[in-house]
C-alpha cells in the first residue's frame, strides 16, 4: 500500500516545494484520514472540511517532519486536534446521519454491535474531549499513548475520559 521510498521522496519533495509531490501525499493519506475524522465527526462535508484545513496546516509544518520518518503519524496527529477543536467550536449543531456509508451499519463496541447512527447520537451528548476519546479508543482501538500525544493531553487523563465515557455508554446501553 504505502511504499516508504516513494513517501519519503514525495516528503523531501514537497518540503523543497514541489506541489506535484504534496499531492501525491494527500492523495496517499486521504482516504485513510477521511474515515478516521469521519468516524469522529459523520458528516462527509465537515470531514472534508476538517481535512483540508488539517492538509493546510500538514503543509505549514513540512519543515518540521524528519526526512527519514513516515509522516502518517504527525498528520494523523493534526487530523484530530483539528477534528477536536472542530468539536468545540460546532458542539450544539444538530447531527445528520443520512451520509452513512452502508458498510458501517454496525460498530463493535464494548462487545456489543451498536448501530452507528446510534452510537453517534449517543457520542454526541458526550463533552468534546471525552468524546474524542471514547471514538478513537473504544471505538477505533487507538492506544492511549498515542491519543495522549493526538489530543496533547497526558494518558491519565486520556484514561479517565474512557472511564467516565464507559460508564455512561454501559449506562445507556447496558452492562455487558
Amino acid at each position: 500500500m504505502r511504499d516508504p521510498g516513494a513517501v519519503h521522496a514525495w516528503l523531501a519533495a514537497a518540503k523543497a516545494g514541489d506541489e506535484e509531490a504534496f499531492r501525491s501525499l494527500l492523495t496517499l493519506y486521504y482516504p485513510i484520514l477521511f474515515r478516521l475524522v469521519f468516524q469522529m465527526v459523520p458528516r462527509a462535508e465537515d470531514a472534508e472540511e476538517i481535512l483540508q484545513d488539517a492538509f493546510y496546516r500538514f503543509y505549514r509544518a513540512l519543515a518540521r517532519v524528519r526526512a527519514e520518518e513516515d509522516p502518517f503519524p504527525f498528520l494523523r496527529t493534526i487530523a484530530v486536534r483539528t477534528t477536536y477543536s472542530f468539536l468545540k467550536r460546532h458542539r450544539r449543531q444538530p447531527l445528520s446521519l443520512e451520509q452513512l456509508p452502508e458498510e458501517l451499519a454496525h460498530l463493535p463496541v464494548q462487545e456489543l454491535q451498536v448501530e452507528v447512527a446510534t452510537l453517534y447520537r449517543w457520542a454526541e451528548r458526550l463533552p468534546p474531549q471525552q468524546r474524542m476519546v471514547f471514538l478513537l479508543r473504544d471505538v477505533l482501538g487507538v492506544e492511549d499513548a498515542a491519543i495522549a500525544g493526538m489530543l496533547g493531553i497526558r494518558e491519565p487523563t486520556v484514561r479517565r475520559h474512557a472511564s467516565l465515557a464507559r460508564e455512561a455508554f454501559k449506562r445507556d446501553f447496558g452492562s455487558l
